[in-house]
């Protein structure tokens, strides 16, 4: 009776614990299936113009499985932000290893790969867009606060890799690495905006290359990079501290 009960409790906790997963991703899926609808949305429509009832409708869900993963708009745009951002963060903080001696080609190639992925993948250029139309909402507001940190923390891991860069003998003479990466950011979202808001007349992947390669030139040594070179392979997640 102990064997029996023994292997009968095992079976029970085996059973509770598939069915803990299945319900984490079900729920999982669901609040994707929500994200992806809001995308739409607000592509579409505009955030303010947006209800969490039509977000819920377009998703295939009621307002009642939006509210359970949602409070309000704001948080599903923010989630929305961050669900696309954590991988370009991922993919920059991988740049500064010191276990590399390549922080400028690892820079580089971040750069070149996150936004070839955003002229290529639909899903991406909506958010961009959604991001650049300001208004006066919350949601806005809170978008705009979001960007702030976001420029904050990209910034910061823009220096440590040219810093990174610096202690290589790799940047020019008299090259100040905080200098070069606020360059290299306004560049890159320069060339952002300007790809979203005038697509006919500037090339995303082109002139994105042509920025950064421009700018790298100017502020790095000979033989680091080379221009015009397509994006050399980054760093493994376990190379970087």
């Amino acid at each position: 009776m102990f064997v029996n009960g023994y292997t009968s409790g095992r079976f029970i906790q085996q059973l509770h614990n598939a069915m803990a997963r299945k319900t984490k991703e079900e729920a999982q899926a669901t609040r994707e299936g929500i994200l992806d609808a809001a995308l739409a949305c607000f592509h579409e429509n505009g955030v303010a113009s947006t209800s969490l009832a039509a977000i819920g409708e377009r998703a295939g869900y009621s307002r009642g499985a939006v509210y359970w993963h949602f409070k309000n708009k704001t948080e599903v745009l923010e989630a929305i932000i961050l669900r696309e951002r954590i991988p370009f963060i991922k993919r920059l903080h991988r740049t500064y290893s010191p276990h590399r001696v390549t922080p400028v080609l690892d820079l580089r190639s971040a750069m070149l790969v996150s936004v070839s992925e955003l002229a290529n993948e639909p899903r991406l250029r909506n958010m961009m867009e959604i991001m650049l139309r300001n208004d006066l909402s919350a949601e806005s507001q809170a978008m705009q606060k979001l960007q702030h940190d976001s420029l904050d923390e990209e910034l910061a891991i823009f220096c440590r890799t040219l810093e990174r860069a610096q202690e290589l003998g790799q940047l020019r003479d008299n090259v100040d690495a905080a200098t070069v990466a606020r360059i290299l950011y306004a560049g890159l979202t320069g060339v952002l905006y300007s790809a979203m808001m005038e697509p006919e007349r500037f090339d995303l992947e082109r002139d994105n290359l042509e920025t950064m390669d421009a700018l790298l030139f100017y502020y790095v040594k000979p033989g680091v990079f080379t221009p015009g070179d397509p994006p050399s392979p980054l760093p493994d997640p376990d190379e970087v501290d």
